[in-house]
């Protein structure tokens, strides 16, 4: 029986970052290439996130969730001896009753031809329930790793994702590397199948064709404490005098106290030299890969990624990534089309950004290899890696439901 319907389900779709990009570009290739997709949440999106998929399905949905322990404000006002409290303790319980037999229901109405998708450790531990074999009836489980094997996203989750491996059908990773190690972590067989990248629009494709790049240093992500932020400024100062041509600039959103922290180790820096940095905020998906395609460098210097959107935005209008070697997916590709500290140091950072910025001939052989690489994480290609693991695991699981 062939895969017809795919349940991408995640926490929250307006937490906007990597895996609610990846899950909305993966649900439109899914859809161009026939599949049903719809969209479930545990939770209602929060305002003020106009990209953020609007979810078919959520769990805890409406104001009534306020009145439970699932949010966590209650517990900052127990009432007199607790009873406020005790209360909601007791309503959450009938609510979770209720949103179970939703999802029951909303599951069964796809019917056997279906695979559900999970990619956030909170999402996997509920369905966890309703993959187990008395309960999925015939319908398939994966679980997405986007971060590395190495990240504290494992190993915060560690009791919650063995919990999950005893239940879901399949796991995937972003790399072959990490495949190997959580395969050998969960005793469990994992795959590797790639992220997809969004096509160019014509406007963005006509930028790359003509090449035009400024002497720009970029960042576009999150701004958090493991994203290194300081670490890229640090290396951007200490080589700068020698390249006064040359611009590094952020773009993203996150913690107010990151951007505070690096705006003050900024104005401790020359200030020829801070005049060449540029703090900026958030982009859409278009601005994003045209600044992209406007710079000659991506940077990035995080403590732990998986295989990074921005990774691939910048690969796919043909610029090189300066990176630490945060991940598997990271050193095994950056090597071939970008620049890889030998290690996670300051030091080994500075050393590619001088060497990036000094050979305009490297430059462009590694711009002209993203181009060329960034064609295998087209969503063509991601689907069919995909189905290859749909077949597998939904032979399975009809198998256990026929049984």
């Amino acid at each position: 029986m062939k895969v017809k319907n795919i349940i991408i389900a995640q926490d929250r779709y307006s937490i906007l970052g990597g895996i609610s990009t990846v899950n909305k570009l993966l649900g439109r290739a899914f859809e161009e290439a026939g599949y049903n997709v719809s969209y479930m949440a545990l939770f209602d999106n929060t305002a003020g996130h106009p990209d953020a998929i609007e979810p078919d399905f959520v769990v805890n949905s409406g104001p009534w969730v306020n009145k439970t322990t699932h949010n966590r404000l209650v517990y900052t006002n127990p009432g007199p001896l607790g009873a406020a409290l005790a209360a909601k303790k007791c309503f959450t319980v009938l609510w979770d009753c209720y949103n179970t037999f939703r999802t029951r229901r909303y599951l069964r109405s796809f019917g056997k031809d279906t695979v559900v998708l999970t990619s956030m450790a909170k999402t996997a531990d509920y369905m966890a329930k309703y993959a187990q074999p008395d309960h999925k009836k015939g319908i398939g489980y994966i679980h997405e790793f986007h971060s590395g094997y190495n990240s504290t996203y494992r190993l915060d989750g560690e009791k919650t994702l063995r919990k999950v491996a005893a239940s879901y059908d399949s796991f995937v990773t972003l790399s072959e590397g990490d495949a190997k190690l959580f395969a050998q972590w969960l005793n469990r067989p994992v795959e590797a199948v790639h992220n997809p990248i969004e096509p160019l629009s014509e406007e963005t494709s006509e930028m790359v064709r003509q090449g035009e790049k400024k002497p720009v240093i970029q960042y576009i992500g999150r701004y958090g404490p493991e994203k290194g932020l300081g670490r890229i400024l640090e290396s951007f100062i200490a080589c700068a005098e020698d390249f006064p041509e040359w611009t590094l600039r952020y773009n993203g959103s996150g913690s107010e106290e990151e951007i505070l922290a690096l705006k003050e180790k900024l104005a401790q820096a020359d200030p020829e030299i801070a005049r060449r940095v540029e703090i900026g905020g958030t982009l859409n998906a278009q601005e994003v890969l045209e600044t992209f395609a406007q710079s000659s460098l991506a940077v990035m210097a995080s403590e732990f990624e998986g295989l990074p959107m921005s990774f691939l935005e910048a690969m796919q209008v043909g610029t090189p990534l300066i990176s630490y070697p945060s991940s598997w997916a990271l050193r095994e590709m950056v090597p071939e089309v970008g620049y890889l500290a030998e290690e996670p140091s300051i030091e080994a950072l500075t050393e590619q950004m001088r060497l990036a910025m000094s050979d305009a001939q490297l430059r462009a052989k590694k711009s002209a290899l993203c181009l060329e690489k960034s064609r295998t994480f087209s969503p063509e290609y991601v689907v069919r890696h995909w189905e290859k693991l749909f077949e597998s695991i939904h032979r399975l699981a009809a198998a256990v439901t026929d049984s």
